[in-house]
Parts: C-alpha cells; sequence; structure tokens
C-alpha cells in the first residue's frame, strides 16, 4: 500500500471552508470578548435519516457569569440553524436509534437528568431521579471536577439497545454523612482534599420495551467503573453486558463483565477468560483498530477476536487518540471508520477501512466531532483549524466530499485571522517537537518581537483557541499585542524505543528506569526543545533573547517550573495551577514519584534526584518572575512560592475563587469573571516584567508596586539565554 495517500478532495473542501460565510461583517482583531467566548463544541449527534444533527457548545455567558450549553439543531441540506435548549449542562447527546430524535443528560435546574429531544426541539423527561449526588470541586462532592462547575446529579451515563427498544442507565444517590471515626487509608486519602468527600451509590437500571424499569444492582462509590467509565455497554442479541469493579482474590480492584439476560431477568458473571467484546475503534473484521510502532509513521492494525493481527499497511497518522473522532462500524459489517491524528503538524481526520484498504477523509482543517447514518455512507462533523473557528460539514463518505453547513459562531467567522504556522522543532538531542507559531499582526521582518512561549503536554494542534492548550493564556490577544506565541508540545512519546520506555515508566509507575534517565528524556529533554525552538528564532533575528516569557497549565505547569529552574533563557513565566515534583506532593502520588526519583524525599539515596529536577529545591536557579494561578491553595504551590519569595525571585500566587465558599474553582477554568481575571493577569504580568509597560486601567495595576519591590531586590543573572537546561 502507497505510504502516503492524498487527502479526498482537499483542493474542495478547502475552497469551501475558506468562502466567506454568508452576512458576515467586515473582519476585526481578536479581542479579550473573543477569547472568553470562544466556542467549545462537546458533542454531535446526526439523525437516522442524515438530515439533521444537534450539537452541543459551550460558551461563557458574562451576565449570568456561569458557562453555560447550548443545544442546537442544524438542517444538513439548507444550514438552517435553530436553538433548541440552553443549560447549565448537557452531555452524553446520542441519537435514540430508529427515530429522529436524540437524548441527553442534561441540568435544567433538578440536576442532571435524562432527557429525549424530539426532532422539533421538544424536550421531555426520560429520567429524572432527585438529584442529591454531587459531581465537582464542592463540599460534600463524590468526586471532584475538572472542566465544570459542581452538578447535582441525579443520572450519571445511559446507553440504547440497537432497536431503541431497551434503555441502560445509572443513577447516583448520595448517603448521610458518616458521623463514625475513620482509620487508615480512609484518612489520608483526604490528604490532598480541603474538604471532606461526599459518599454515594450508584445503581443500574435497565428499561423494558413495555416500560418497566428493571433494577439490576447497586454498585458502590468504589465501583469507579461505575461511577465513571459508563460501563462501555455491549449490547448481544440476547443480553447486555456491562463491567463493574470487584474487589479480587489479591484485595485489588479488578473490573469484572456482568451479563443480564433479557429473557431469564437474572444477571451472571462472565468468565474472566473470556475477551471482552467490545471496542472503541472496531474494525472491519469484527475485531480492534489501534496504531502500532514508533517513528513518523504507524503500523495500522486490527486485532481480531482471538489474537490473530492483522496489518493495513504504515500511515503517518495514529488512531486511538482521545481527542480524536471515535470509531464507527457499519451495521453490515463491511466498514469502519476510524479518527486520526497526523503525527507531523497535527491534525484530525478520518481513515476509512474495508475490503482490505484504507484511504483517508481531511484536508486542511480538523475533523474533531463526527457522527454518521448506520450505513455509514454520509456523516456530519465539526471542522475547525487554528484560524478557523468551528463549523457543522457533511461527509460523503464514498467520495470523501465535505460540504460547509452552517457556522458555530457567526461573532469568531468575522475575525481576521492571523498568521499561524505549523512548526516541527528538532532539539540539541534530536527529539522532534511539534507546535505552531503564531505571527503578531503586521509583523515585520528584520523587526525583533518579544516571544512568549505556551505549553501543554500534546494538543498543540488544528483546533481554534483551544482551552486544553493554552487555557486562560490569551494566544491570540497577544499576537495582537504584538508578541510572536510559541505553542509547543513535548517531545513524541512515540518517537523511539528509549523515550517510550521512559513514559511507559514513569505511567506504570516502576522502577525499569533510572531515575536520572527518566528525569532526562521527559523533563529536560522538553526544557531542550522548548530553549532551542525560541534560539532558532532567536538566530533568524525574530526574537528578542531579552524579553522572552514561558507559560503552562497542568502538566503544562510541570514544565514551566522544571524550566524556570532549568533555564537562564526566561525573563517571565506563567505556571497554571500545578505543583507535580514537589517533595511534599510524596505521599499523594508515591507510586509516581518512586519512578521519578526513585523513593521518597526522606530517603538519601533519592533526595540527590529531588535536587537535581524539584522546583522549589532548585528556586535559587530562577532568572525570571513567575506568576503561579491556582484554583485551590495546593501545598505543592504554595511550597514553589514559598521558595522562590526566599530564594529573592519575583514571585506572585493567585487563588481564584469558586462560586461559593463551600466550592473551588475547577482545573480549567468555568466561571467566566476567572476567566477574564486570570487572562487580564497573564497580560498585566508578561507586559510588566518583558516589556515594562504599566497599564492604569489594569484591574492589576494596584500590584505594580510590589513588583517594582520584587524586581529591584531580585538576584541578576549572567544575560539572556544563560546556561542551557538539560
Amino acid at each position: 500500500m502507497a505510504r502516503h495517500m492524498a487527502l479526498a478532495s482537499v483542493a474542495l473542501v478547502g475552497a469551501l471552508l475558506a468562502a466567506p460565510a454568508l452576512g458576515t461583517e467586515a473582519k476585526r482583531r481578536w479581542t479579550l470578548d473573543d477569547q472568553l467566548t470562544a466556542p467549545e463544541v462537546r458533542a454531535l449527534a446526526i439523525s437516522a435519516d442524515g438530515k439533521s444533527a444537534a450539537y452541543v457548545v459551550r460558551v461563557a455567558d458574562r451576565e449570568s457569569d456561569r458557562t453555560v450549553a447550548i443545544l442546537r439543531r442544524v438542517d444538513l441540506a439548507s444550514g438552517t440553524t435553530s436553538e433548541l435548549l440552553r443549560a447549565r449542562w448537557i452531555d452524553q447527546l446520542s441519537r435514540v436509534p430508529d427515530t429522529s430524535d436524540w437524548s441527553a443528560r442534561i441540568d435544567k435546574g433538578d440536576g442532571v437528568q435524562l432527557y429525549r429531544i424530539g426532532s422539533t426541539g421538544a424536550v421531555s423527561p426520560l429520567v429524572l431521579h432527585p438529584a442529591t449526588a454531587i459531581f465537582g470541586d464542592r463540599e460534600g462532592a463524590v468526586f471532584p471536577g475538572y472542566g465544570h462547575a459542581p452538578l447535582s446529579t441525579g443520572v450519571r451515563a445511559h446507553s440504547w439497545s440497537p432497536d431503541g427498544r431497551r434503555l441502560f442507565y445509572v443513577t447516583v444517590d448520595a448517603e448521610p454523612k458518616g458521623k463514625a471515626v475513620r482509620y487508615d487509608d480512609d484518612v489520608t486519602a483526604e490528604r490532598a482534599r480541603r474538604r471532606s468527600p461526599g459518599q454515594a451509590t450508584a445503581s443500574i437500571y435497565l428499561r423494558e420495551p413495555d416500560g418497566r424499569d428493571i433494577l439490576l444492582g447497586k454498585r458502590p462509590q468504589s465501583d469507579l467503573t461505575t461511577f465513571f467509565d459508563r460501563n462501555h455497554i455491549r449490547w448481544q442479541k440476547n443480553e447486555v453486558q456491562y463491567d463493574v469493579m470487584e474487589v479480587g482474590a489479591d484485595g485489588q480492584q479488578e473490573v469484572v463483565t456482568m451479563a443480564w439476560v433479557f429473557a431469564d431477568r437474572k444477571a451472571r458473571l462472565l468468565d474472566p477468560k473470556v475477551e471482552r467484546v467490545y471496542w472503541l475503534l472496531p474494525g472491519p473484521d469484527g475485531g480492534r483498530l489501534s496504531s502500532q510502532g514508533n517513528g513518523d509513521e504507524r503500523e495500522l492494525v486490527e486485532t481480531l477476536p482471538g489474537g490473530k493481527v492483522r496489518s493495513y499497511g504504515r500511515f503517518p497518522f495514529a488512531v486511538g487518540d482521545g481527542r480524536a473522532v471515535g470509531g464507527f462500524r457499519s451495521l453490515d459489517g463491511k466498514r469502519a471508520i476510524a479518527g486520526t491524528r497526523t503525527i507531523d503538524n497535527p491534525r484530525f481526520g478520518l481513515a476509512v477501512v474495508g475490503n482490505g484498504k484504507v484511504r483517508t477523509i481531511g484536508g486542511e482543517h480538523s475533523l474533531n466531532i463526527c457522527d454518521f447514518v448506520p450505513s455509514l455512507d454520509r456523516g456530519a462533523c465539526i471542522v475547525q483549524g487554528q484560524t478557523t473557528p468551528p463549523a457543522v460539514v457533511t461527509v460523503d463518505v464514498a467520495s470523501g466530499e465535505i460540504w460547509r453547513v452552517a457556522p458555530v459562531s457567526q461573532a469568531h467567522e468575522a475575525i481576521d485571522p492571523l498568521n499561524i504556522e505549523p512548526r516541527t522543532w528538532v532539539n540539541r538531542h534530536g527529539y522532534k517537537a511539534t507546535g505552531y507559531i503564531v505571527w503578531p499582526r503586521g509583523y515585520e521582518k528584520g523587526k525583533r518581537y518579544p516571544a512568549i512561549l505556551v505549553t501543554h503536554g500534546t494538543d498543540a494542534d488544528d483546533r481554534f483557541a483551544n482551552r486544553e492548550n493554552q487555557w486562560e493564556y490569551p494566544v491570540q490577544l497577544f499576537a495582537e499585542r504584538g508578541y510572536v506565541v510559541l505553542l509547543v508540545n513535548d517531545p513524541s512519546s512515540r518517537q523511539n524505543a528509549e523515550i517510550r520506555a521512559a513514559y511507559d515508566a514513569w505511567i506504570d509507575e516502576t522502577k525499569d528506569l533510572a531515575p536520572e534517565r527518566l528525569q532526562q528524556l521527559i523533563w529536560l529533554n522538553g526544557v531542550a526543545s522548548y530553549e532551542d525552538a525560541v534560539k532558532e528564532l532567536v538566530d533568524a533575528g525574530v526574537i528578542d533573547p531579552a524579553r522572552v516569557g514561558i507559560a503552562g497549565y497542568s502538566r503544562g505547569s510541570q514544565m514551566v517550573n522544571v524550566t524556570m529552574t532549568n533555564s537562564h533563557m526566561f525573563r517571565a513565566a506563567s505556571s497554571g495551577d500545578g505543583g507535580y515534583l514537589e517533595p511534599a506532593f510524596y505521599a499523594d502520588v508515591s507510586g509516581s514519584y518512586d519512578a521519578v526519583f526513585g523513593g521518597p524525599p526522606t530517603d538519601p539515596a533519592a533526595l540527590a534526584h529531588y535536587r537535581r529536577l524539584s522546583p522549589s529545591l532548585r528556586a535559587g536557579e530562577v532568572c525570571g518572575a513567575i506568576l503561579q494561578q491556582v484554583a485551590a491553595p495546593y501545598i505543592p504551590s504554595i511550597d514553589f512560592y514559598t521558595a522562590l519569595r526566599k530564594a529573592g525571585v519575583p514571585a506572585q500566587l493567585s487563588l481564584y475563587p469558586g462560586e461559593d465558599a463551600s466550592s473551588d474553582e475547577t482545573h480549567i477554568f468555568h466561571i467566566p469573571s476567572n476567566r477574564v481575571g486570570a487572562m487580564q493577569e497573564n497580560i498585566a504580568w508578561f507586559d510588566y516584567w518583558l516589556l515594562g509597560k504599566r497599564d492604569p486601567g489594569s484591574p492589576f495595576a494596584d500590584r505594580y508596586p510590589l513588583w517594582d519591590k520584587m524586581g529591584a531586590a531580585a538576584p541578576r543573572c549572567d544575560g539572556p539565554g544563560g546556561e542551557p537546561g538539560g
């Protein structure tokens, strides 16, 4: 099979998507409000006849100071779009088989319940359960939430049988707060929490064709599969199979599969030796599609029941990425469609597998969220790119043609796109890092610009103003203000066997690799990539080496903190809601830290590894000002801040509040006023430390005198660039 295949209808797709939507206004520049209201499409479901689709988009609403979910219906022939519902939360949108209706979990004010949405927009309840269990960062929540407000929850998950006659669903019930004394692990589990968690049980139900609800079983909160994984329901001809977690003979939790037989109305435990025949990426021959190997091309294989493997060849993309479209298999079993992510210049598309062949559908932009009619001959998707706002498109699977139907946000269509260039950097150790250069508006060749590098793991890809990547760092607005912005991914863990072994040891919490080597391959290798990406543009006369900053949240926070304590290149940093690698966190992630450091910080042999990497133990090496923005007062973040201030480093720790005294902000901020504040703070921070600019109108202008004092007392480093890290 040819190694590189042309994407179907590239020219046609590009022309269609580049065409301005009817009625758009004159193009304009990015504003802070544009950053705040960038749409996040979370789900899409096409009707069985392929004539319409429903989708859910989340947007910030300044008036209510909430992030709201909007359910829309779009006619796929005309593009006519109507708003069906606006609610606090909408998810698990799915087509009701053999109907023109959809179903979804919706919070209309009485907690998250299950509703049916008619093709005309009528919304009616399917399951209403007293919403007494809370998911989210709030007092009494059963589990923390990372991207939405704390939600009272009645229905946790649901799944339709292929004929739409049966409904599998899970409800949750909070248990009264216990007054009994707790011991040992029940106590230590709360060390990293500000407030005691709530307790709940889950009930698994099956609704029969006659409307009767049968209780299949009650599950404890320790059954994370039921509470989190939505059970991976497998509908068989005579039964429904679902997973639960039980305590095995070795005392450890293990996943087991139950089957409810329709005729007998009894549950049975499946033999653990029997392979679970469900695949997130089904293949045309009844197996599981996956990408194997390392390097710039991956082998697409189908693992069949029984273990036999069929290869379709090597391609410059991978399947199975959680951010890509999922997997689909036609009713006749002759065709499968899997979402792809290209390895270089990361972009999402589709791989159509059938008759022993593979062809791709995509183009100049990403297809991220898709659904198809049961025959898999037609579908609807969300298309987007770094400079292309999300829009609904239709897909003809046979021809590969993609037709634009309707924009998701007309306001963002009116923005004059910035020049954003995909780039692959090779660092001094030979490792590749992908990403983008966001050029300042009106860039002039020969002029040196200030720069900010933004990182968060691996999601600098072809998506529009993606918050998973840029968080509350207003990348597009920075470019409008004259910064060169670099969006840089970590070096891929699948480049070669050595770096993959390092990530495997870290994730699997083993000591298969010496801590020095693991730290070098994962964290210090990333520092080298950042330095070398900046140096390339410094050498090209683009970036001013004395005015370079770095920002990142979560995984990016790790990398910002490690970079600032191992590199003298960056003069200012913003580190978002992180703290991993700090010694104080050992008790909460001991297995992970054992892999990274070789043991606890109290172990003299391991202490040397902490001193090599833990940011708070290297605070004296920092040459720039560091801002930390957090959603909760994490011990590791506080330790790092304290160490920085003791070392005389300009540092600020900003805690953004939750909705009330019993709540925290979430890891990805969900309160619009916090989002605006965090973006304004980042603008003020980088403008001050990199440009020497003061904006008297900034909400953070009262911080300037303190920053002046910190800057005057800060130790100086030996000029920009300093000693390279790693």
